[in-house]
């Protein structure tokens, strides 16, 4: 149970992290992550807390590795081929060696391999990292794309020189020739099995598929368990797990296409599965970094005072060497971009060494180190996590400082008020068709509630705007029954209750969360006491009813008539709301207005009773959906919408197409 707590607490952490930055996101989420990290080492639970090494290569970087690789553009990775290997393999393996002989030479207590087991651990980039710190700023295609698949294969290089430098200083025995032909071996041999076993996974959910078993309750568990899957059989055979299971993504990636076969609801839920398993699993990282520091450091300083300082600086020199050595390598091309103009070539050179960001994977190699060695401590275990988090911190700060001042700000092709305001049109126009054609149908009034969904973005909208649309409905209520009255549609009686009932709407709605909440503790702790003296009230009544001469039946009958009357007074004003609102539309009103809509929407369908026919709302709402790209068509025809700006609104239709459709087959 204190597993299970522990790890609850851990995906509590991220998601607080992660809702900070959506937030304020003037500083990267890594950050915040290890923030939130550091908050829970204050707990009890965390303060002898230890994770097994072997589960973080299973559980957490075998999954992020395979997402990767499923991800990676295949085209672009081949036409990249040469470059993406020259950085990942070979510029790897010389880091790992120069970062190892000059650690060994400044800690001479670091053996040699020790110290190439810590080049390994902080030689891996993240391109996940990158895309945290440079969301302000317009990084050129060819660098950011350069980065993704050089961090696809330099952390498979980094891992398997990580377990050869593990197993030399476990049998205290290295010979080159060994090391270079079980490198080969591990790495070749990876590559080769996730391959295989990519296939074969492959050609099984597509028989699923073809089979008609491609239900998200099969195919999503499916997906999740292939990286563990091939990550155990390849580890069994002696050859990279990891590189297994990249190799394995990139076999999901070229037979996208033939995975497409799937229904439109399974990829929505298959894209968003990996996104938030991903999202979870890289936020867990940099927490149990923040988690883990304040023992590390306790741990250090309770050895020698001096070795904190001494690390830091060795952290903040070896990430400073590792990006000389970056430049350098493409400065005197042993690595090339097509895309490089002559004259950017050094700007480009500095763009992708200041951004070799090490993240996720020197994280997880740090945690993965054995806890013991020859059945003792592992003495330096603390020694090498510290300076991996120092690289980490220092590889994240001097970026987000740095590139600012050396590439523009990003600018968005399509900002929000215009997106919005477009949003506004194309779902207002549909309304007005619908209306047009349909009038105020019960199915009508139902697609015009869900279309006006499209109309709300996130945010909350003005209390005061809110609280004035409320009270300008109830007057539009309260006039329009004046006038039924005075036609002689509505007795007096019936007209008073009916804008009771209307008032008691704008109250309801009107009332802020606080005031709601204390209502709710109203109900909660004397509503017994209302509810005995309404059940008193009650009897009476029915007494006096009794003492009349009026049976129970009687009072049904005379309830039914009375809501009857209630429905028949109800549709001329709520017609009457929904028109304002409509017209009333605006950028700045929007949600508010969305609001008000669907209130009066739900307390219409109570009154009325009535239960639209899905056929019919099914159908109705695809006409909606066709006006809206016939309405995107004609702005961009007019050249009133530029291609960016439709080619947005032409995704949020689709998307709000099929996830209706798709919600529709489910029930």
């Amino acid at each position: 149970m204190d597993t299970v707590f522990l790890v609850l607490l851990l995906i509590a952490a991220v998601i607080g992290a992660n809702a900070v930055y959506a937030r304020f996101k003037l500083v990267p989420v890594a950050f915040l992550q290890i923030a939130a990290g550091l908050v829970l080492s204050l707990t009890p639970l965390y303060r002898n807390f230890e994770l097994e090494p072997e589960i973080f290569l299973l559980v957490i970087i075998s999954v992020l590795m395979f997402n990767d690789g499923q991800n990676t553009n295949i085209r672009k990775l081949s036409h990249q081929l040469g470059t993406t290997m020259s950085l990942a393999v070979v510029l790897a393996i010389v880091t790992i060696l120069i970062v190892g002989t000059v650690t060994h030479f400044l800690i001479p207590a670091f053996s040699l391999a020790l110290s190439l087991a810590l080049g390994a651990i902080i030689t891996p980039t993240d391109a996940v990292a990158v895309s945290s710190i440079t969301t302000k700023v317009s990084v050129p295609k060819a660098v950011m794309s350069t980065l993704e698949n050089e961090s696809l294969f330099n952390d498979a290089s980094g891992i398997v020189a990580f377990n050869l430098a593990i197993a030399a200083i476990t049998t205290g025995q290295f010979s080159v020739w060994h090391g270079i032909t079980n490198f080969l071996y591990v790495f070749v041999g990876g590559i080769l099995v996730g391959l295989l076993l990519g296939y074969i996974i492959v050609a099984m959910r597509i028989n699923l598929i073809n089979a008609q078993v491609d239900t998200p309750s099969v195919i999503v568990p499916y997906t999740l368990l292939t990286p563990f899957v091939v990550y155990l059989i390849a580890e069994s055979l002696g050859v990279s797990g990891i590189l297994a299971v990249v190799a394995t993504g990139l076999i999901h990636g070229v037979q996208q296409e033939r995975l497409r076969l799937t229904t439109s609801r399974l990829q929505i839920v298959m894209s968003t599965t990996w996104s938030i398993v991903a999202s979870i699993l890289n936020g867990i990282v940099f927490v149990l970094l923040g988690v883990s520091l304040p023992s590390v450091i306790s741990h250090l300083q309770q050895r020698d005072t001096g070795s904190v300082a001494i690390l830091i600086g060795l952290g903040v020199l070896l990430y400073a060497l590792m990006t000389v050595i970056r430049f350098l390598w493409l400065q005197f091309d042993f690595a090339k971009l097509r895309a490089w103009d002559h004259h950017e070539k050094a700007k480009n050179s500095w763009l992708i060494a200041l951004s070799g960001v090490h993240g996720t994977i020197t994280l997880a190699m740090a945690f993965s180190l054995p806890l013991t060695l020859n059945h003792q401590a592992f003495m330096y275990r603390n020694d090498l996590i510290f300076v991996a988090a120092v690289v980490i911190l220092t590889s994240l700060l001097v970026p987000t400082l740095v590139l600012p001042l050396i590439l523009p700000a990003k600018v968005d092709q399509v900002t929000e008020t215009d997106l919005a305001k477009a949003k506004v049109e194309m779902v207002t126009s549909a309304i007005h068709m619908i209306q047009a054609r349909y009038g105020e149908s019960p199915s009508a009034s139902k697609v015009i509630m869900i279309l006006e969904g499209q109309r709300n973005l996130d945010g909350r909208p003005d209390r005061a705007q809110l609280n004035q649309l409320f009270d300008q409905a109830y007057n539009i209520e309260e006039t329009t029954v004046e006038q039924m009255l005075a036609n002689g549609e509505v007795t007096l009686p019936v007209a008073q209750k009916y804008l009771r009932v209307a008032s008691q709407t704008r109250l309801q709605n009107q009332q802020s969360f606080w005031q709601r909440f204390r209502l709710f503790i109203k109900f909660v702790i004397i509503g017994k006491f209302f509810w005995s003296k309404q059940s008193r009230a009650r009897r009476r009544a029915h007494q006096k009813a009794r003492q009349k001469g009026l049976d129970r039946k009687q009072l049904k009958a005379r309830n039914r008539e009375f809501w009857s009357q209630m429905r028949a007074i109800e549709q001329k004003p709520y017609q009457a709301i929904v028109t304002w609102l409509n017209d009333s539309y605006t950028v700045d009103n929007h949600q508010a207005i969305g609001i008000v809509r669907r209130a009066y929407d739900q307390r219409h369908q109570r009154l009325s009773g009535t239960r639209d026919l899905q056929d019919a709302q099914n159908e109705l709402l695809i006409q909606a959906f066709q006006l809206e790209y016939n309405f995107v068509q004609a702005q961009t025809a007019q050249q009133k919408y530029d291609r960016a700006l439709s080619n947005a609104l032409y995704e949020q239709i689709s998307t709000d197409q099929l996830v209706y459709l798709q919600s529709v087959n489910v029930e």
